[in-house]
């Protein structure tokens, strides 16, 4: 389980992030929804320890990050937007490259390269450099990459704007498989439609939705009691309205939630 508690982050004593408290539990998913500029990376940047808070603590499984990075690091798989790097790399370099870093011993490594690349359907892109990849075979092999160390906490920024309707389509799929295997997704969006995309897809799970509005949480609340409240936000046209009344006419009472 991931447990924020009134975390925050400053730049030169100007908040970005402000007491933000939550907990995601194994198997449910967190989308994270929010203007540009309302602090979506940047918490997911804190999320994968990547850059300390200012105040409040981030905990995977009771375990605080920040005073058990060696401990905690392992746990946690960070897809960024985009694909950045190593574009000279054949996929399988790149691939022994990262288990290499997650101190996969060899025995074990080749096994391993072998089930993500079959995974992930990358396969006959082993000898393939990086720079000639697709847009969606890149993000593939991100995500292969991160498949080797087994994390249990997932975070994905923006995971479907490079792909292609057909990529999208099995996005969802993926991260449905995620969920099935009980870990943890954390996913920031600038796109609506995932939030009634994931929200409706019959989960025994959770879906969490948090609008960030000036660095605090406008809403927090499940997928499934926004339907509840008002079945027509479940909807595309009446997620947008939510969202347009949330992020433009003022903050309104914010909305804590712990997952059971």
């Amino acid at each position: 389980m991931l447990d924020v508690q009134n975390l925050c982050k400053s730049f030169d004593k100007k908040p970005s992030l402000t007491e933000l408290t939550f907990q995601v539990a194994a198997g449910e998913c967190l989308i994270l929804l929010g203007r540009n500029g309302t602090g979506k990376t940047l918490l997911l940047n804190i999320l994968a320890t990547l850059v300390k808070p200012t105040s409040g603590t981030v905990s995977i499984d009771g375990i605080d990050a920040f005073t058990n990075l060696e401990q905690v690091r392992p746990t946690i798989g960070y897809i960024p937007v985009g694909f950045e790097g190593y574009p000279e790399l054949s996929v399988m370099d790149y691939l022994n490259f990262f288990a290499d870093a997650y101190k996969l011993q060899k025995p074990e490594r080749a096994a391993a390269i072998d089930a993500v690349l079959e995974l992930m359907d990358i396969d006959h892109l082993r000898d393939i450099r990086i720079e000639t990849l697709s847009t969606g075979e890149r993000q593939r092999l991100l995500f292969a990459k991160t498949f080797l160390h087994e994390p249990q906490l997932w975070i994905l920024d923006e995971p479907f704007a490079p792909l292609d309707p057909n990529g999208q389509i099995e996005m969802i799929e993926l991260i449905g498989e995620l969920r099935a295997m009980r870990k943890t997704v954390i996913i920031a969006t600038n796109r609506l439609e995932d939030v009634c995309r994931f929200g409706n897809v019959a989960s025994e799970n959770e879906t969490l939705i948090g609008i960030l509005k000036d660095g605090r949480f406008a809403l927090l609340k499940t997928f499934r009691e926004l339907r509840e409240e008002n079945v027509e936000t479940a909807s595309p046209d009446g997620f947008y309205e939510l969202f347009s009344e949330l992020t433009n006419l003022g903050l309104t009472q914010s909305v804590s939630l712990k997952s059971p």
